[in-house]
């Protein structure tokens, strides 16, 4: 149900193999809306947890992915999770984003770089969260403790949500991770292949930061 208040829900009983979950706080409604309407036209279960901004900054927002994640789990304890950015569009069913193996699934993107001095090459990983897929299970639930609690305790500075989330990866022993097709990952739209499922539209850049 898509109403004026409150969250945006289409799951209503049963125990759906998945669900698409996103959060958003109130002058991000309307995209939240428009993400419920392409899921339901796509056959997509759903439910987009609505949430008061209070004195968070745009950035504290986002650190909110693995408590929402958590939330999720606990309503659907038995189905994957998967997470989306509200300013995502959906264009066809998601369950294919399903068939990997391992716990974690996401958009991991490997970067050349070099370093002047002492000159040599090195790679960067970035993985991206605004697609994400988590199965339920314990080590998951582990895994999205952890980031919350480094979002909260982290030394270092900041940037967005992902920064924490990579370290935290690298160091969950245990935790299966897979790289996620690119048809599902939320690349932007612009640079989205033809066939992409998942697209994104940075909000930000035209509606402001939460």
């Amino acid at each position: 149900m898509v109403g004026d208040v409150g969250d945006i829900v289409s799951v209503d009983g049963g125990t759906p193999p998945y669900v698409v979950v996103g959060f958003f706080t109130p002058n991000y409604r309307p995209l939240a809306q428009n993400l419920a309407r392409d899921l339901a036209e796509t056959g997509n279960p759903y439910h987009l947890i609505a949430r008061e901004k209070g004195s968070a900054t745009w950035r504290n927002v986002v650190h909110w992915k693995p408590e929402i994640v958590l939330e999720a789990m606990d309503l659907y304890p038995q189905s994957s999770i998967i997470l989306l950015d509200a300013d995502s569009s959906v264009r066809g069913s998601l369950a294919p984003a399903l068939d990997f193996t391992g716990d974690i699934s996401a958009r991991a993107k490997l970067r050349l770089t070099n370093h002047i001095w002492p000159f040599r090459q090195k790679t960067v990983l970035h993985i991206s969260s605004r697609s994400m897929v988590f199965r339920p299970n314990e080590r998951v639930r582990k895994f999205l403790a952890d980031w919350r609690d480094e979002l909260r305790t982290a030394p270092y500075h900041q940037g967005g949500c992902e920064m924490a989330m990579r370290f935290v990866i690298m160091r969950s022993i245990g935790l299966a991770f897979c790289p996620m097709d690119p048809r599902y990952s939320g690349l932007e739209v612009d640079q989205a292949p033809g066939d992409a499922v998942v697209v994104h539209s940075s909000a930000s850049r035209t509606a402001g930061r939460n």
